[in-house]
């Protein structure tokens, strides 16, 4: 219960670097997801039309995403769906309920939905390779992924509403943690193998660092010359994922403070930045056992952005749930 309170904190943040993505930044360099470049730009397009017009405009309701269901692929009916048809909290008047009334949108939710399946498509490559799944199997399991990362979206955007109750939220957390347990088992019976959910669950616990590494990590020590061997990747990887995962007593408490969005505040925001520059300094100091000094200056880059994008996050998240400029 602890690890998931921890990591609803920061699946907040996470919401919305996802959604300053796609507002902002191009996709990432890969050639996997160069087909999707002309549906992005024309749908950032349409974003700032949508904000004008959407308090005017009626809402409607998406199709059910199709689910791939094979031989080898237990039934996901069962399994909690998410969209405007789930149950939500209250929604707010100022800016964090602007934001999840934009969310409604069918264009807006396509495009979070496309960014969604490029961080998979990514992030997940190389675990679709061992697990060795034919072209049904892997299409299955991404779509398991995708839609409870659209669950996990939702659920982090419903936390940002400042209109919610202490009570409302300990809910959230609730419904969290029952989602989770119900796409573990709808996992783990599709892999239907010991060894293979044991990797799996290896992989979910390093998620964060792997989706932010292939996302901008990995293009930068490529270009330094230097690249990183895969198992350096491996490795530094895990090892920032075992530093966030050991926080101190201060870093955990603050973390549970935050799924509180009043408590997005300039002081906390510092205290959250101090840490993680403390957490990158830590990171620095081990990856020296198995980087060599032309990796060192990239790691040290790579941080660098990393607290970019931290900074980025919480500003967003201010903006949303405190209307903050």
């Amino acid at each position: 219960m602890k690890a998931l309170t921890i990591a609803l904190a920061a699946s907040l943040l996470a919401s919305i670097v996802a959604l300053a993505w796609v507002l902002a930044t191009p996709p990432p360099p890969d050639p996997r997801v160069a087909r999707l470049e002309a549906d992005l730009k024309e749908a950032r397009q349409t974003i700032s039309q949508l904000r004008r017009d959407l308090a005017n405009r009626p809402v409607t309701t998406p199709p059910a995403p199709s689910r791939v269901s094979g031989a080898t692929s237990p039934d996901i009916a069962g399994l909690p769906a998410g969209g405007p048809g789930t149950p939500a909290a209250a929604s707010g008047t100022g800016p964090a309920g602007s934001l999840q009334d934009m969310m409604k949108n069918p264009a807006m939710r396509d495009l979070i939905m496309q960014q969604q399946a490029v961080q998979i498509e990514t992030s997940y490559a190389r675990l679709f390779e061992y697990l060795q799944l034919n072209d049904q199997e892997k299409a299955h399991f991404k779509n398991l992924l995708v839609e409870r990362g659209k669950l996990e979206t939702e659920l982090g955007l419903k936390m940002l509403d400042p209109n919610v109750t202490p009570e409302q939220r300990q809910k959230l957390i609730a419904e969290a943690e029952k989602n989770k347990a119900a796409y573990d088992q709808t996992i783990k019976g599709f892999l239907n193998n010991d060894s293979d959910w044991s990797t799996f669950q290896r992989w979910e616990g390093t998620k964060p660092e792997r989706t932010s590494f292939e996302s901008m990590g990995r293009s930068l020590f490529n270009a330094s010359g230097e690249p990183l061997s895969t198992q350096q990747e491996d490795q530094l990887i895990t090892l920032m994922a075992q530093v966030r995962q050991s926080p101190t007593p201060e870093q955990a408490a603050l973390s549970r403070m935050i799924q509180d969005p009043s408590q997005l505040n300039d002081a906390n925001f510092q205290k959250m930045l101090d840490y993680q520059k403390t957490t990158n300094q830590r990171t620095f100091q081990e990856a020296a056992a198995f980087l060599s000094p032309t990796q060192l200056k990239s790691l040290q880059t790579y941080q660098d952005q990393l607290l970019e994008t931290f900074k980025t996050s919480w500003q967003m998240s201010s903006m949303f749930t405190q209307g903050k400029k």
